[in-house]
């Protein structure tokens, strides 16, 4: 196995790639009291450059997009911290600053596509057409868990950021050049905050390699349950025989659903 790491910060990774979620990886499944601790550590608290441990990735064949092994939690939660922060600028006039933002959350490929910098299957449509689109929503997706988690997660991101914009508005001492410019600051503040994150980047050879390191790795966030442990060595011994079926990821889900249905 040959591991590569160096150390980058997310405006790096953003700039630098396209990344997807691949299809061993468990949903998005951070709940309140994770993505108010993230808020706090890395917004709220940090200073510039602060850790927030290692990204995994590998670079699947016949694929422009990198596999994410480690990282998947709060690269999500990151790029919705980067899609209200745009919303927010975007609706209080600072659409330069929103524009220059949504380029690390979508943006043209080398064969001139545009395409989102996070891809993921399971929450589609939820996730690129309620937070990542720069627009209003045009479709209205099934709620399960997954999208509820990424909801709620958006939800408190979008009011923190609202109520210090809020707090600044309020301020009936200020001339309103002074507010614009206060606000201005805050949200940049914020947002330089985000991309100067600091994490360890390490890239793999290929996918079996990456099954491996799914497996062991400890990360941040949720540990693996015995499902995702399943999911994952079935997702590895069973490989799908074309690139846009997965019959191997698709049965486990139906599996998981029909199961909670006995259970609830």
């Amino acid at each position: 196995m040959k591991i590569r790491s160096i150390d980058k910060d997310i405006k790096d990774i953003l700039e630098s790639g396209f990344y997807r979620i691949p299809r061993f990886q468990r949903p998005y499944s951070w709940d309140r009291d994770n993505i108010e601790d993230f808020w706090n550590d890395v917004v709220v608290n940090a200073d510039s450059d602060y850790f927030i441990g290692s990204m995994v990735v590998f670079k699947p064949q016949n694929s422009d997009a990198a596999g994410v092994v480690d990282g998947q939690q709060r690269l999500t939660t990151i790029t919705m911290i980067l899609a209200a922060l745009r919303n927010e600028l975007k609706s209080n006039g600072f659409a330069d600053l929103a524009g220059g933002i949504h380029n690390l959350i979508e943006r043209r490929h080398i064969n001139n596509r545009t395409q989102y910098v996070l891809q993921t299957e399971t929450s589609y449509p939820y996730l690129q057409d309620h937070i990542q689109n720069e627009g209003p929503p045009q479709t209205t997706p099934e709620i399960g868990d997954e999208e509820s988690a990424l909801k709620a997660c958006f939800d408190f991101i979008t009011g923190s950021i609202r109520e210090t914009v809020n707090g600044i508005k309020q301020d009936k001492t200020s001339k309103k050049k002074d507010i614009e410019t206060r606000l201005r600051e805050a949200l940049t503040r914020i947002r330089d905050k985000t991309l100067g994150l600091k994490v360890i980047y390490i890239d793999l050879d290929n996918e079996d390699d990456a099954y491996l390191i799914f497996e062991t790795l400890n990360t941040r966030g949720k540990d693996l349950t015995p499902s995702d442990l399943i999911k994952s060595h079935l997702t590895r011994l069973l490989k799908p025989t074309n690139r846009n079926v997965d019959h191997t990821k698709d049965a486990w889900t139906k599996l998981v659903d029909y199961n909670r249905g006995i259970t609830s």
